[in-house]
């Protein structure tokens, strides 16, 4: 653009500077007056008409709303356990995870509910989760039922996989799906064993739980 300059002819007007001062009041009470904070944004909300737009949350990212731009998060955390568990036989058990390969926005505590992956506020949308566990079937425990689920809220199965094995060797059991889960949500692991089956610390791999956030819905 040409930016004016005192002297130059405004539609047969000879551009004054109390002319440039009111073209530079008008920029000072649109745009720049709206901002308070670093990282704001200005957003319209109209013809001839913006607001700001707060800085969002570290590592957040901007995404169209249903009328304008919001800033989103994406949650994500994989969760281990360092320790074998021997869990009750003929029923389900929920897994617990004392340690954490990551976690994004405090998904998960390593202090309280330690089996829980909890979405966290402005977390809404689609989230892959999963989890794999390997089983001692090794150790003669014979022939046993083992299975893995994952319950929303401490009452909703939402996936499982249940199966026997009688080989009397280490068995791996994994599971994923593909969820809707909004803020407070809350999911579990749990395994099912019928024999004596330690649920078995190994690598990278057992006991595993994790949770990733894929898009809003």
């Amino acid at each position: 653009m040409a930016y004016g300059d005192i002297g130059d002819a405004v539609t047969g007007a000879e551009v004054t500077e109390a002319y440039l001062d009111q073209i530079r009041a008008n920029f000072q009470a649109g745009v720049p007056d709206i901002f308070t904070t670093e990282g704001d944004i200005a957003i319209a909300t109209g013809a001839d008409a913006a607001a700001r737009l707060a800085v969002g949350a570290a590592d957040s990212f901007l995404v169209a709303g249903a009328a304008r731009p919001e800033w989103q998060i994406a949650p994500a955390a994989r969760v281990y356990n360092d320790a074998a568990i021997d869990p009750a036989t003929s029923t389900w058990v929920t897994l617990t995870f004392n340690q954490e390969r990551f976690d994004t926005d405090t998904v998960h505590s390593t202090a309280s509910n330690t089996s829980r992956l909890t979405i966290p506020a402005n977390g809404n949308g689609l989230y892959l989760i999963g989890g794999n566990v390997s089983f001692d079937n090794g150790g003669g425990a014979g022939e046993s039922q083992m299975g893995i689920r994952i319950l929303l809220n401490g009452a909703t199965v939402i996936a499982q996989y249940y199966a026997g094995d009688d080989n009397d060797v280490d068995t791996d059991r994994s599971i994923t799906t593909l969820y809707s889960l909004s803020a407070t949500d809350y999911v579990e692991l749990q395994v099912y064993t019928t024999g004596n089956v330690n649920v078995l610390a190994s690598g990278n791999y057992s006991p595993e739980f994790w949770a990733i956030w894929q898009r809003r819905q």
